[in-house]
């Protein structure tokens, strides 16, 4: 017992190692030894491969025993590995530095190393205590949170599809044994959610995939409405990983996916379940599911389900369903991305509304990202208007104002930015005089981003602005040759030439 206690204690290898003199073969203890020493061991800092052996031995002694010779430690132990199994030890898991991470990423926290012999380790001690149970044994109790931590390292395996069905394999079990009487396995929240999760990560969205995820969440709320589970409450979680799912994808219906979703949560909040309520993250995730459609009526509907949040925002002042920075970013983009008429207008419009709302409200974080305003200035160069270019480096202008006299970090331009005011001006088909206009626009956003201390020029910059230089001056004029010179021998400098750049040039040298 004491020896335990001190196991327990030790925070590092070294002090372990220590202790090996004192009892050179505490490594093999037996499993009979006290519970604690689990814990102890799990988070004793040893070195994976001394860890791998030490949980495949005790799960093998376990499950060697035959059935109904299972000590009270033992039954009480098995849990415990399951959860050791459940942490892969097959995975380093020093403390990282910190990173910006994507609350919503599905494939977070994913073992693909040995994820299916984790999972195979702890359904096996599963087993034992079902097998164990039918024995005689009352001690061996498999409980839901067992149950649970099986199904959670499924999940997380990274075995895609087989991970996925085994998953929903166990939960269909534990209902019909819940169902049957045996209210220690009835399914809770986290069980359905590890099987939605594990369909979610079945495989890159497939739609097949987010169906089942979609059906197995339909199902959870069926048995709560229904009173055959009042443990299947589906929360905010479960409803995101479905949502993230289908805006994720690609599939033409996902948009009504979301939707249909959003209103399923609305009437379960309407019900009473105040976990289910609808905020502004599961409206996003309908507007990224419309930012990804094809349809013709996509950045419509995005614009109208804003202007729904905005009028519940004026008329009810729900904080919880107030448009963020995220909001807006997304229905500005899908419509400077439709292609439709005007649809750049649009969204330049709402991007200067963003931006006046922002300082009206003093809000740094209102304001957008430098992707958004990448996204509607590539809009303007894919415009083709006479006046496009203009409002393009209007654009880009804003931003940089934003960024230099105001402090807004996240508006710092990008050498993309540059790069498609360039591309708006050599686009522009004209005269020889808006060509000149133009080419000076070009030109002066071209020196402006190789002398700002924002970004560099790249290959796709230099090859643009020679582009300009041939499609905004005159064919043997010694503006053109001078320029195109000038641009050559500094893209040599920068180490940017390459295949487009040698094309563009020879294009502009003709």
């Amino acid at each position: 017992k004491e020896l335990c206690c001190e196991v327990n204690k030790l925070k590092n290898y070294k002090s372990i190692m220590k202790l090996k003199y004192i009892f050179p073969s505490w490594l093999a203890v037996s499993v009979l030894t006290p519970l604690p020493v689990v814990d102890g061991y799990i988070t004793s800092g040893l070195p994976r491969h001394v860890h791998q052996a030490w949980l495949k031995k005790m799960t093998s002694d376990i499950c060697d025993v035959s059935p109904g010779d299972l000590t009270p430690e033992m039954c009480v132990k098995a849990p415990e590995l399951m959860s050791a199994w459940a942490q892969n030890p097959y995975v380093s898991h020093a403390p990282l530095k910190k990173k910006r991470i994507n609350h919503h990423n599905n494939n977070k926290n994913v073992y693909p190393h040995h994820g299916r012999e984790c999972a195979m380790a702890a359904e096996q001690l599963l087993k034992r205590l079902v097998d164990e149970r039918r024995a005689g044994n009352e001690n061996a109790i498999a409980t839901t949170d067992a149950y649970n931590a099986c199904l959670d390292i499924w999940a997380r395996s990274g075995e895609g599809v087989f991970a996925a069905q085994r998953a929903e394999q166990i939960l269909i079990g534990m209902q019909d044994l819940y169902s049957g009487g045996d209210t220690n396995v009835q399914p809770n929240t986290q069980t359905f959610h590890a099987v939605i999760l594990a369909w979610a990560k079945a495989g890159n969205r497939d739609e097949s995939f987010m169906h089942r995820a979609n059906q197995v969440l339909e199902w959870m709320v069926h048995l709560n409405r229904t009173g055959d589970n009042h443990l299947a409450l589906p929360d905010e979680e479960c409803f995101n990983t479905v949502l993230h799912g289908w805006a994720s994808s690609s599939h033409p219906d996902a948009p009504h996916k979301t939707e249909d979703l959003l209103m399923l949560m609305n009437q379960l909040y309407s019900d009473g379940l105040t976990s289910s309520r609808p905020t502004t993250v599961q409206f996003n995730q309908v507007l990224s599911a419309w930012s990804r459609s094809t349809s013709d009526t996509a950045a419509q509907r995005s614009q109208d389900i804003l202007n729904h949040m905005e009028r519940i925002q004026n008329t009810e002042s729900d904080k919880d369903l107030e448009p963020d920075s995220m909001t807006y970013s997304i229905v500005c983009a899908t419509w400077a991305k439709s292609g439709l008429p005007d649809a750049v207008y649009k969204a330049d419009a709402l991007l200067k509304k963003i931006e006046q709302q922002a300082a009206y409200m003093d809000d740094p974080q209102l304001y957008p990202d430098n992707i958004t305003y990448n996204i509607v200035i590539d809009a303007w160069a894919k415009d083709g208007s006479k006046t496009a270019f203009k409002n393009a480096r209007a654009l880009l202008d804003r931003q940089i104002d934003l960024y230099d006299n105001k402090g807004i970090k996240k508006c710092r331009p990008d050498v993309y930015g540059f790069t498609s005011v360039i591309a708006s001006c050599a686009s522009i088909k004209s005269s020889w005089k808006d060509k000149s206009t133009a080419f000076d626009v070009a030109l002066a956003t071209f020196n402006d981003l190789d002398q700002l201390s924002y970004d560099s020029p790249n290959h796709v910059t230099y090859g643009t602005i020679l582009k300009a230089c041939s499609k905004l001056l005159q064919a043997g004029s010694k503006q053109r040759r001078q320029n195109v010179r000038k641009i050559f021998r500094k893209c040599c400098e920068d180490g940017c030439a390459g295949y487009m750049v040698f094309s563009r040039l020879k294009q502009a040298a003709s």
